[in-house]
């Protein structure tokens, strides 16, 4: 009995740093993957002169890009207001309103689940200072080079943290591997 303890044991040391180890690479290839995407939704604005979002579906843990219009508008509180006031009044309930937006399948054919065991913790943008931990969420890429400001913090099961800051005038990422604020991402 005390061998089979004894070998136990020895595999667990082995085992467990290797699992946590994996949690983090995932995290980290998730983190670099979804750089790539922002990356590549910014030059396709600048290349298109198509306003560019990236959606974040925290609930499922998914990400896309989307496009739109070159004079597309970031959506506000008071135009989400002002669109439902519309849905209320329109003649026909069926009516549905057709977003300006659509997936942009040249830089995601479709939903990017992020890897097992990684999840969104929460997001910061411009539109919201606070952190959003449930819902959508997006980043907003405009024609002329401007990019909303974003911080996306993703989590593991073994709760390593990384954080990635989305700067507002290049489209640059940068990647902390930890929790950071917004003052320490953007410095101000």
């Amino acid at each position: 009995m005390m061998i089979v303890i004894g070998l136990i044991t020895l595999i667990s040391l082995f085992v467990l740093p290797n699992l946590t180890s994996y949690f983090k690479v995932s995290l980290n290839s998730a983190a670099r993957e979804i750089a790539s995407i922002i990356k590549e939704a910014y030059n396709s604005t600048v290349i298109t002169g198509r306003v560019h979002r990236i959606v974040y579906d925290l609930k499922e843990n998914k990400y896309w890009v989307e496009g739109g219009p070159a004079n597309a508008l970031m959506e506000t509180k008071e135009s989400r207001e002002r669109e439902e006031r519309r849905k209320r009044y329109a003649k026909s309930s069926d009516e549905q309103p057709t977003s300006q937006f659509s997936l942009a399948s040249q830089i995601t054919k479709k939903k990017l689940a992020l890897p097992r065991g990684v999840k969104f913790e929460d997001l910061i943008t411009q539109q919201s200072p606070d952190p959003i931990k449930e819902g959508l969420a997006y980043t907003h890429f405009f024609p002329h080079g401007l990019t909303e400001k974003t911080l996306i913090h993703l989590q593991d099961e073994s709760n390593h943290h990384v954080s990635l800051g989305v700067s507002p005038l290049v489209g640059r990422t940068d990647l902390f591997e930890r929790y950071v604020d917004a003052k320490e991402a953007f410095g101000h």
